[in-house]
């Protein structure tokens, strides 16, 4: 579990602290609905057997924890201020992100860390991410729309 604290929560977070410096009211907008994306993609992962993360516990999440207060929010944040501040298509710095995290995903595969199984593999992993992203993204939109980013 020092392992995901480490790697999941704390780097993040260092990280994060350009985020909250460079944009803070992004950051604080999109973050909770991002961690939020990610426990429900990730309940959903554990109950059908798609995948186990450890170290295990007899509540599944609580392994994951660390990466829905880190990890997911914080990526979140970096993408959409790379949408806010980078004049590219949203189209290929979201198709980054997505192929970022499930390269971080399959480091987690390689160490041994996450297991995947019913048929679960890396490339269903890349549309979990691509769905997730898209639906941060279609609430990013709804932000810039009715809350003035």
């Amino acid at each position: 579990m020092l392992f995901n604290l480490f790697f999941a929560l704390l780097l993040p977070w260092i990280a994060g602290i350009y985020l909250i410096k460079n944009d803070l009211k992004l950051f604080l907008l999109v973050a909770p609905f991002a961690a939020l994306v990610a426990v429900i993609f990730d309940v959903l992962g554990f109950h059908f057997g798609f995948w186990q993360i450890d170290p295990k516990y007899d509540t599944e999440p609580i392994a994951a924890l660390p990466m829905y207060l880190g990890i997911y929010p914080i990526l979140a944040g970096f993408l959409f201020l790379a949408m806010e501040r980078i004049r590219f298509y949203h189209t290929v710095i979201l198709l980054f992100f997505t192929l970022l995290t499930t390269v971080i995903e399959g480091i987690g595969v390689a160490i041994h860390l996450v297991h995947y199984a019913n048929g679960w593999t890396i490339y269903w992993t890349f549309v979990s991410y691509l769905v997730a992203y898209l639906v941060c993204y279609v609430y990013y939109m709804l932000l810039k729309r009715y809350a003035e980013l």
